[in-house]
């Protein structure tokens, strides 16, 4: 079969996450081949995809922006959009987690606010109760 890639891939057995809305939803994923420019990734095919999303393989120090080329079955395959990609510098992994834990305290926050909206409006209500009752 005659190879049309103009950056060689290399096969990978590597585990990945496909990170999105903010780091709040995280989906495992193979990694099955890396190139510098896009890989191929294995995924459940029930699993919905944003497009683009981030790509995290800490055991290559990557996290790469991505954007979905193709999807076939349980593959996807996805090019290196270029915000990340024009410096091959992989993203160190200190930054990943700063990132992801920074993620996560914001959604925690959100989650924090609309529970205290919540209690807010439950008190209004036991309050109103008790006027009618009394």
């Amino acid at each position: 079969m005659l190879e049309h890639r103009q950056h060689p891939r290399i096969r990978s057995f590597l585990k990945g996450e496909i990170v999105h809305s903010g780091g709040a939803i995280r989906i495992e994923c193979t990694v099955r081949d890396l190139s510098t420019k896009g890989a191929r990734l294995q995924v459940p095919r029930s699993v919905p995809l944003p497009d683009p999303f981030d790509l995290q393989v800490p055991q290559r120090h990557l996290l790469e922006r991505c954007s979905i080329i193709w999807r076939h079955a349980d593959e996807v395959g996805v090019t290196f959009m270029q915000d990340n990609a024009a410096s091959n510098e992989p993203v160190p992994l200190a930054s990943i987690q700063d990132r992801a834990v920074q993620a996560r305290m914001q959604g925690l926050e959100a989650e924090i606010l609309q529970l205290k909206r919540q209690l807010a409006a439950m008190r209004s209500i036991l309050e109103r109760m008790d006027v009618e009752r009394g």
